[in-house]
């Protein structure tokens, strides 16, 4: 949680809705608007344990839940994010859907009022990657997968990153629509300025395209960039930023190569490059 005090009464009030054992664990990420102690304050009043750590700096999302995953022992993780409110029954449908069938690694919750435009084989639930928004992950697909990376990931395309490297591992990525929260993604509020956003958006999916890509699908990589910086869909200060964000990614490369190595040459139908944000 990043400076949302504002967004804490009603993600703190709909964990009420979950019936089930759980332990809560909160992480803020050196909020400067009084986060921390207004979830301090917000946690005392819910039925089951619950925690509110504090990091001195932003850790972003991809090391946020690693840090995360380490304070309990259980076999499921939930992801919820702060800007969610968490329907009655949502927590319970991703377990039983989860415990199921074993090599379902994560399941993710519909999200509601806009979900994510990707490929759901109906009578499965499979899907080619689950949000980090909302989703139940086992334990032990989490870590065989090597958790998040938090060398490329500060926030954006962590969740697409970790969901593919499942199904190369032999683990199921799953939809779950009667599990349902409501998310208020970055584009319904109001006002709010994205300029961080677009930021690691731009720069993730080039990290996408280098790790699980292939040069036979090099067209959907030029018409991801064509239309950041050659097309009218973007403003001048937008490509400026692009253009930053594109000669930041270089210093990656090296990196990125080495990991390649790992997920490379091994190819999965649930990985499609034109389900992400490079066909957007």
């Amino acid at each position: 949680m990043y400076n949302c005090k504002h967004l804490i009464p009603l993600f703190v009030s709909s964990l009420r809705n979950i019936s089930i054992p759980v332990t809560v664990y909160f992480l803020d990420n050196g909020s400067q608007d009084g986060t921390a102690d207004a979830v301090a304050h917000a946690i005392s009043e819910l039925p089951f344990e619950a925690y509110c750590l504090r990091s001195l700096r932003n850790n972003g999302f991809a090391r946020g839940m690693n840090l995360l995953s380490r304070q309990g022992k259980g076999d499921f993780l939930f992801l919820l994010n702060p800007d969610t409110e968490i329907r009655p029954g949502c927590l319970e449908h991703l377990l039983a859907r989860a415990e199921s069938d074993a090599r379902i690694g994560i399941c993710e919750a519909r999200q509601t009022p806009r979900e994510h435009p990707k490929a759901v084989e109906g009578a499965t639930g499979e899907t080619t990657w689950c949000s980090g928004a909302a989703a139940l992950i086992r334990r032990k697909a989490f870590e065989e997968a090597g958790t998040f990376d938090e060398v490329l990931y500060f926030m954006y395309c962590e969740d697409v990153d970790l969901s593919w490297k499942m199904w190369l591992n032999g683990w199921k990525c799953i939809y779950v629509p009667d599990a349902v929260v409501r998310h208020v993604t970055q584009d319904l509020m109001p006002g709010k300025r994205r300029t961080l956003e677009n930021y690691f958006s731009f720069r993730n999916s080039l990290f996408l395209f280098y790790r699980f890509g292939s040069w036979g699908e090099r067209r959907v990589l030029k018409n991801f960039l064509w239309k950041r910086f050659l097309s009218s869909a973007y403003s001048v200060r937008s490509k400026i930023l692009f253009a930053i964000a594109f000669i930041e990614h270089i210093r990656y490369i090296p990196y990125l190569l080495q990991t390649r190595k790992t997920w490379s040459g091994r190819k999965h139908d649930w990985i499609r490059l034109e389900e992400t944000s490079l066909a957007n």
